[in-house]
């Protein structure tokens, strides 16, 4: 049977799944997770955000940055295409991030391309994850924290 969903539909749904797992990996609750988006976005992934820990801030800025990048990621392994669009909201959130992490607007490419290199391999170790929360989102468009939970329990263990 043909795949019903457009290649756009697929990347957005990786996409999301990316941030989700990631996300998880992490430690942060997450609250929702949709494909349907609107005019300015395809998906989005929702969650409960904490103040930072004033002593682990930047353990803390490291832990969403590979969130956010893990999205990107997630898009470059399913359809092999490398970089970024310039005018990704990803991309605009990692630099501000990475900004808070080095004191040289030169340092912040290569800490995004390292800190994409452990994001890849998170994911890559727990590929199978974001495939299955992808399907999941191509059929339901909209899941919620717990269910991503629930999905993603017994494959993060």
């Amino acid at each position: 049977m043909p795949n019903a969903f457009s290649d756009a539909d697929r990347l957005t749904a990786f996409h999301e799944a990316g941030h989700a797992v990631m996300a998880e990996l992490c430690g942060r609750l997450l609250t929702e997770v949709e494909i349907v988006g609107d005019r300015e976005h395809t998906g989005s992934v929702q969650s409960l955000a904490f103040l930072p820990n004033p002593d682990a801030e930047a353990e803390d800025i490291e832990r969403h940055l590979k969130i956010v990048l893990a999205g990107t990621v997630a898009e470059t392994i399913i359809s092999g295409r490398q970089g970024w669009d310039e005018t990704s909201e990803d991309l605009d959130a990692a630099v501000r991030l990475g900004m808070r992490l080095v004191d040289d607007c030169e340092d912040v490419l290569p800490l995004l391309q390292d800190i994409g290199a452990d994001v890849k391999q998170d994911l890559d170790r727990h590929w199978p994850a974001v495939e299955m929360l992808a399907t999941e989102l191509l059929d339901r468009k909209t899941l919620t924290g717990s269910e991503v939970r629930n999905l993603l329990k017994q494959h993060l263990t």
